[in-house]
Parts: structure tokens; C-alpha cells; sequence
């Protein structure tokens, strides 16, 4: 198992910029229409936080979000280092599953080298979430705590797991997901990508015209009931102000972490 530090223990970013506050919206010229909110958060000093949205033609999409962990300068590089792996995506629709389970693997791999290459790397590590959305299907692989929802209708699917010692015990019954959010053990990961041995998850998801895709980082879930992401993502506010309003609702309840957010309006 993995146990985030406590006082750097999540990530930044949109793309690659370091702005502390960054919003990006735009239409793919098909039908799919994107926001990607980035925040500090009200306590850590730097955002460790990464995102990645990605045309790759056909109207087709990829969207990635990485929390790096590790210390400051370690949590940032994992993180850069697995959305950039990440945007070497090409699609092929034989194997579009198989490519986004094959570049996290890559980013294992580099990870590691990284840290063999620079000891003040040693230990960093971070979740990846990613989702490949063509036609009305959104391929997907996950690792760590980070997150995938889809809203449809009014109501909220989490697509992921939590790979958290909390995770396991919500989906073995033994804690409701509420508890979950603020069990001692919700920052245990028990699975990462840090240069050794992981699992991950992967699936292939089913679209639906009207369908809201979520991606958020744990400084967003750990932090907002599931009532109130409904009741945000349910209202008739244009796209960048649900996201804005998601980032708002975590930093009003103490901003203890960074905050990632990416949508995609189906």
C-alpha cells in the first residue's frame, strides 16, 4: 500500500500550465463541448494536479487528469510525466483499450527511470484517470483515486473505484460512501503508478446524447457530498460555471487539496 503525505499529497494543472487558476472551454466542432478548471486549493503551496484534453481527429477526444504525490517538485514531475505519456495517444479503433492500458504501463516505466536517473525524485508517484471518447463510446483506464462519473438524467454513475484502503472497505459494505470521505484511511493508496509493480482498471462505456463525462481529482470528491455534485451538475448553468461551481463548493469546505475538474458535455 501507498500513503499519501498529508501535506503533499495531490496535484495541479491544465496541460501544462502553471496558472493557479486556469478555465479552458471549447467546442471539438462535432458535438462534444469541454471544460477543465485547475485549483491550488486554499492550503497547499504549489498544485500538483495535471489534465490533458486532446483532439485526435474525427471529432474524437481524450481527456486525462493526474494527482502526483511524493514531495513538491516529485508529485509535479509524475504527474507531467503521465499526461504527457498520455498524449501520445493515436486512435485505432481495434485497439483503443489495449493503447490506453499500454501508455500507462509506458508511464510506469518512465517514472521509474526518472527516479533512477534523479534521487530527489525517489518515491513520487501519481493516479491517472483517462477517457477516450469516439462516437458514443468512451474507452477508459484508472489507476489510484482520482475519478470518472457520468451524469445522465439526474443521476450520477462513479464509472472508477477508489484504489484507497476506504474504497475497499465502501465497496465491501463496510462503510457507506459518505463515511468513506472522511475514513483515516481514504489517503491509503493501494494501488499508483510509482515505478513498481500496480493494477488498473479499464473499460469501455456506452454513451448517450445529453450524457455530462466528469474526471475530478480526490480534492474535489474527498471534499463535496455526491448531493451537492448532483445538485451542481443538475442545474441549468452553462458548462464552465458547473465546473467553476464544483471547484467553489470544494474550496468552501476547506480547499484542503488541489482541485481538478474536466467535463465533457456530450
Amino acid at each position: 500500500m501507498w500513503e499519501r503525505g498529508r501535506s503533499d499529497s495531490t496535484c495541479i494543472g491544465a496541460g501544462f500550465s502553471r496558472r493557479q487558476d486556469i478555465v479552458q472551454t471549447w467546442t471539438n466542432g462535432k458535438r462534444m463541448k469541454v471544460s477543465s478548471v485547475t485549483h491550488r486549493g486554499l492550503v497547499r503551496k504549489i498544485n500538483e494536479d495535471r489534465f490533458l484534453v486532446k483532439e485526435t481527429g474525427n471529432g474524437s477526444l481524450l481527456v486525462a487528469i493526474a494527482d502526483g504525490m511524493g514531495g513538491h517538485v516529485a508529485g509535479e514531475r509524475a504527474a507531467e510525466i503521465a499526461v504527457q505519456t498520455m498524449s501520445e495517444f493515436e486512435h485505432d479503433s481495434a485497439a483503443d483499450d489495449a493503447s490506453l492500458v499500454e501508455l500507462a504501463r509506458m508511464t510506469n516505466c518512465r517514472i521509474m527511470e526518472a527516479s533512477a536517473r534523479d534521487l530527489s525524485l525517489t518515491g513520487m508517484g501519481t493516479t491517472l484517470t483517462a477517457a477516450f471518447v469516439t462516437g458514443m463510446t468512451a474507452h477508459w483506464v484508472h489507476v489510484g483515486d482520482s475519478r470518472l462519473y457520468v451524469f445522465r438524467e439526474g443521476e450520477l454513475a462513479v464509472i472508477t473505484e477508489d484504489h484507497t484502503v476506504a474504497g475497499l472497505l465502501a465497496r465491501s459494505g463496510e462503510i457507506n460512501a459518505e463515511e468513506a470521505r472522511f475514513h483515516p484511511m481514504r489517503k491509503v493508496l493501494m494501488s499508483c503508478i510509482r515505478g513498481a509493480e500496480f493494477e488498473m482498471d479499464s473499460g469501455c462505456l456506452d454513451l448517450e446524447k445529453g450524457d455530462l463525462l466528469v474526471l475530478s481529482t480526490d480534492g474535489l470528491h474527498d471534499r463535496v457530498a455526491e448531493d451537492e455534485i448532483v445538485r451542481i451538475l443538475g442545474s441549468s448553468a452553462g458548462l464552465d460555471d458547473k465546473t467553476n461551481a464544483l471547484i467553489q463548493s470544494a474550496l468552501k469546505s476547506g480547499g484542503m487539496d488541489n482541485i481538478t475538474v474536466v467535463a465533457i458535455q456530450i
